[in-house]
């Protein structure tokens, strides 16, 4: 792929197809399973504060409020965060919105808990993860607990590297090329999406890194991890699995 992907890319990604994408994806059963997942490895209970960052359409965020949770919802994409703003606002959930870039955007520092899933996590070069992991360790109240999931660690994604893939989401099609930058340790995919006459292409980057560097980094802002699984289902992490969920502990 001969184009050059800017490390501040996911500024306008997420918009207008990329973003109908993900509302069609069928995506509850997921969800929910998720949300047991989070529930039950983050320790927490009912009234507890939980930060959700990135949180795109708010998903996990939507769901945990109709259980009882407390949401802080952060996001870079106008598109995304108005349609939860709108849910938030019909169903009246307890849901704050902030939008914003996750390396510059204060938290605060009060948190029973945080999660980052849907392959967030390595959006950004080592020396953005490094801001970005310090601002929730800092967030996070002692104790507490954050959630990492991403398809797109060393050990997941380079056994067998998907260079092209296919989908189709009712009328929407998304063509998918990716191609690995060796020198620099990254993903850069094309993305093209058609839906009847109507085509757009989007690029992305994503840095991968190995299990070990996301423990070591973990680490290094008081952030202890205590399990690495390869589902919800809390199988332990293994190569060539295609997902991880990592808990780690603030001490």
């Amino acid at each position: 792929m001969n184009i050059t992907i800017n490390d501040n890319w996911y500024t306008d990604f997420f918009s207008d197809l990329n973003c109908e994408m993900w509302t069609k994806a069928p995506l509850e059963a997921v969800t929910e399973r998720e949300v047991n997942f989070l529930i039950d490895t983050l320790a927490t209970q009912p009234g507890a504060t939980l930060l959700d960052i990135p949180c795109g359409n708010g998903r996990h965020a939507v769901e945990l409020a109709k259980r009882g949770f407390m949401l802080t919802g952060i996001d870079i994409s106008a598109e995304f965060l108005l349609a939860l703003q709108q849910q938030i606002a019909s169903e009246q959930l307890p849901i704050q919105v902030i939008q914003g870039d996750l390396l510059t955007t204060p938290i605060g520092n009060s948190f029973d808990g945080a999660y980052c899933l849907g392959n967030s996590f390595g959006y950004v070069n080592a020396k953005g993860m490094s801001v970005f992991v310090k601002k929730v360790a800092n967030a996070l109240k002692p104790g507490a607990r954050f959630v990492i999931n991403s398809g797109l660690v060393a050990e997941s994604i380079l056994p067998n590297f998907p260079h092209t893939g296919h989908y189709l989401l009712g009328d929407l099609i998304m063509d998918i090329r990716n191609s690995y930058v060796v020198g620099d340790s990254y993903m850069a995919t094309e993305i093209t999406y058609t839906k009847a006459d109507r085509t757009e292409v989007h690029y992305f980057k994503h840095y991968v890194y190995t299990l070990s560097e996301v423990k070591r980094l973990l680490n290094k802002y008081g952030l202890r991890t205590i399990a690495v699984y390869n589902s919800t289902e809390k199988t332990d992490y293994q190569l060539g699995d295609q997902q991880m969920y990592l808990i780690a502990e603030k001490s």
